[in-house]
């Protein structure tokens, strides 16, 4: 079995494969071949059975894809794949997966620094200190207990972010396809239940992939569904929340903050309202990011690997046809 790994090292970017990544991966594979991208990789004349790759963004190795006469398996250590399912090689007749499930621990810990930020009115103590005044605020700090927060998309994050909710002392509830009892969630929704449950939200977590449904998903009238008060934090994919809905919801006083972590940068001009605004809190989509994340996504593909060595069936196996 052999393994091509295709990423392009970066000094502006954390994620970097290092040769302890690529010896673990020879211990599972015959043979593990290393290209810093697709022109590289289709010089060598290589080909195999599987290839590693980012899927998140920029340009995918189609060509080489469409021209394998070996590959099976396209793994992603993205979670997100958006650039696959645009391109062909969505089309082929091969497995793709991706990287879900190794995010959940910094997402998690960054969903509850935003939460924990908004209670305890962190933002206006660092604009007192900024001015050298040290009072208390006028609205007493809040904390957990009688408060709801609610997970949009109830996944394999979700879980992440619901655990330490539940520590912190949080009601939790979900909204998924399907209403099933989750572990660390007071209750879970489905979908169609959506408005319902955002009406019981203090804390409106986004984390929903981006496809044709949840496009837009939080459009003007799904956030007037909202709990007067409520604070929306978005760490899936910008294009899910409708930017000018969301500055008018905060104007109107309906919202009472956001997190962004994820925008689309055209919605977010230096003359964007989103900058100056106190209850906003942004930051450039790297909840996510940590010093352990391509550990993690080698340990989950390594697994991976194996069953697929194995003849067993993959974990994070994308469904291609509901993402089209």
């Amino acid at each position: 079995m052999d393994v091509i790994v295709m990423h392009a090292n970066s000094e502006k970017m954390p994620l970097k494969i290092r040769a302890c990544h690529l010896e673990q991966m020879r211990r599972h594979a015959d043979h593990v071949y290393y290209f810093k991208n697709e022109e590289e990789l289709l010089a060598s004349g290589a080909d195999a059975e599987v290839l590693f790759a980012w899927g998140g963004t920029g340009k995918q190795p189609e060509t080489f894809c469409r021209q394998s006469r070996r590959l099976k398996w396209f793994n992603s250590f993205s979670a997100g794949v958006n650039p696959l399912m645009e391109c062909g090689i969505k089309d082929l007749d091969i497995i793709i997966t991706n990287a879900a499930g190794i995010h959940g621990k910094p997402m998690g810990v960054t969903t509850m620094g935003y939460v924990i930020s908004y209670l305890r009115k962190f933002p206006l103590m660092l604009e007192n200190q900024k001015k050298h005044i040290r009072q208390k605020p006028d609205a007493l700090p809040e904390e957990p207990e009688g408060k709801t927060l609610g997970i949009v998309g109830a996944g394999a994050i979700g879980s992440e972010v619901a655990k330490y909710a539940k520590t912190l002392g949080f009601r939790v509830i979900g909204v998924k396809r399907r209403a099933v009892p989750l572990e660390h969630y007071d209750r879970v929704y489905s979908n169609q239940d959506l408005d319902l449950a955002l009406g019981q939200m203090d804390f409106v977590v986004i984390l929903t992939p981006l496809t044709q449904e949840t496009r837009g998903l939080f459009d003007a009238g799904r956030l007037a569904a909202c709990k007067p008060g409520a604070y929306l934090i978005n760490i899936a994919r910008g294009p899910v929340v409708e930017t000018a809905a969301l500055i008018q919801a905060l104007r109107s006083g309906h919202l009472g903050g956001c997190a962004l972590d994820a925008i689309d940068e055209a919605d977010l001009p230096a003359d964007s309202p989103l900058w100056d605004m106190p209850n906003v809190f942004l930051t450039p989509q790297y909840s996510a990011t940590s010093p352990l994340y391509v550990d993690r996504a080698v340990e989950q593909f390594l697994e991976n690997l194996d069953n697929f060595r194995a003849g067993r069936p993959l974990f994070n196996v994308i469904d291609v046809a509901s993402l089209r």
